[in-house]
């Protein structure tokens, strides 16, 4: 790792080499990469895979249910390497296992129980130590008054590259006339974003930096400091003490209901809509679209969540989640879709930066990774049924109604739990917590 010398450096000289925004700019391509180029290729390329070797919807969907619990159930462990090995060398670990599995999906796979094994444990795992947790994890420690735009600018990467990825792999395959092309470009991609690893930087303490560039040891710092316009909390909390708080179980019903919709559409939304008559790209060009409204959605909500409170922001979002999923499941026309397409898109790309700058401002920055350990097995183990309980209700029914109306309730009830998720506090008290709106 790179060591960056500020000993001796003005306040001013500090503040110009602040490392943050490299980090950001590595955290970006390696996003981008790894989640968007990789991860949203599967939206395109299994309907293909289904459609040529001939499964059952609800069979092939096990493989995405198991990596979604494996990617929850391996979060504590996640946190653990974080905190023991840092950003760099656990997310260079993930993105190893991206380009092995992607290799093996291009190579071997002919098999149900081969796609299952390699997309849901292989694929999976190295989704989980190179992608989600560390980047925000990295970005909590180097960010606090711009948390939520850092955070913004980096997620933004994925829908960058999912809304390139879709069209790209529709056109790798039919132009060499196989799924498995798509895989071998894949393990390029992940390649590419291990060698950006190279530049990251775990913590600012690490190379003699402070959060936002700022020595908060230094009283003129701290008194020429604007104060925050969101609630953010002084107190690192424990685990314990925060699963006794009714904001992080509301926080979790919030992710439920960002994540449960995203897999339906993923997974089953091509399929969905050529179900319903339309073309391969045609239903690409929606998820595409989809994938755009949210990465351009996720920097200005992230601006927008370092001024105004991140759970108003969730409602709203919520309520264009609900009218972009009616219309998505209706489809009465194209044009419509390429609006509904995009307005989702905003609603969960703008969640995804919300509900992590909540867990950070609630519970404070060095708890950050251990309280998503938690988190994430609790959500995903009932979001992780969805796609393979909605691929066998649409074998048996030869439709996605029911699902689509489950995921458009559960995200009504999300807004409720957006408005009640109010910042906890701590009593004077040892080990003890209240609720209490501070906003």
């Amino acid at each position: 790792m790179r060591e960056i010398t500020t000993s001796g450096a003005s306040p001013t000289s500090q503040i110009q080499k602040f490392y943050g925004w490299k980090n950001v700019g590595f955290l970006f391509g390696v996003y981008l990469l790894s989640l968007g180029a990789v991860y949203y290729g599967f939206n395109v390329i299994f309907p293909e895979m289904v459609k040529t070797q001939g499964w059952s919807r609800g069979d092939a969907s096990w493989a995405q249910t198991l990596r979604g619990l494996l990617m929850g159930f391996t979060a504590p462990l996640i946190a653990i390497a974080l905190n023991r090995f840092g950003a760099q060398r656990t997310m260079a670990a993930g993105l190893s296992l991206l380009i092995v599995g992607c290799l093996l999906l291009a190579t071997v796979t002919r098999e149900l129980w081969q796609w299952t094994l390699i997309w849901g444990v292989i694929m999976a795992t190295g989704f989980a130590f190179g992608g989600l947790l560390p980047v925000q994890t990295t970005i909590t420690h180097w960010f606090d008054n711009k948390r939520a735009t850092a955070l913004g600018l980096v997620m933004s990467a994925a829908g960058v590259g999912g809304f390139v990825a879709q069209p790209f792999y529709t056109w790798i395959i039919d132009y060499f006339g196989s799924w498995q092309s798509s895989w071998y470009f894949s393990a390029g991609f992940a390649f590419i974003g291990s060698l950006l690893l190279l530049g990251l930087v775990n913590k600012p303490e690490d190379i003699g930096q402070h959060p936002d560039g700022e020595d908060r040891s230094n009283p003129s710092t701290v008194a020429q400091r604007p104060p925050p316009k969101t609630y953010k909390t002084q107190d690192d909390w424990s685990l314990p003490d925060a699963i006794r708080t009714r904001a992080l179980w509301f926080i979790i019903i919030l992710f439920l209901a960002q994540v449960m919709p995203l897999w339906l559409m993923i997974v089953h939304g091509v399929l969905h809509l050529t179900d319903l008559a339309f073309s391969k790209m045609e239903a690409a060009s929606v998820l595409s679209f989809m994938v755009a409204g949210s990465a351009f959605a996720r920097f200005p909500v992230g601006w927008l969540g370092d001024r105004i409170e991140p759970r108003r922001i969730v409602f709203v979002l919520a309520l264009c989640s609900i009218f972009g999923l009616t219309i998505i499941w209706q489809a009465p026309t194209v044009a419509w879709l390429l609006i509904a397409g995009p307005m989702f898109g905003v609603a969960y790309g703008g969640v995804v930066v919300m509900l992590p700058t909540m867990i950070a401002n609630y519970y404070g920055r060095a708890s950050f990774a251990t309280i998503n350990g938690f988190i994430f097995p609790v959500q995903i183990v009932f979001a992780a049924l969805l796609p393979v309980v909605a691929g066998y209700l649409a074998d048996i029914e030869g439709h996605y109604d029911s699902s689509f109306i489950f995921v458009i309730i559960l995200v009504g009830l999300s807004a409720l739990c957006a408005l009640g998720a109010t910042p906890p506090r701590k009593k004077s008290g040892a080990g003890t917590v209240n609720q209490t709106d501070t906003d």
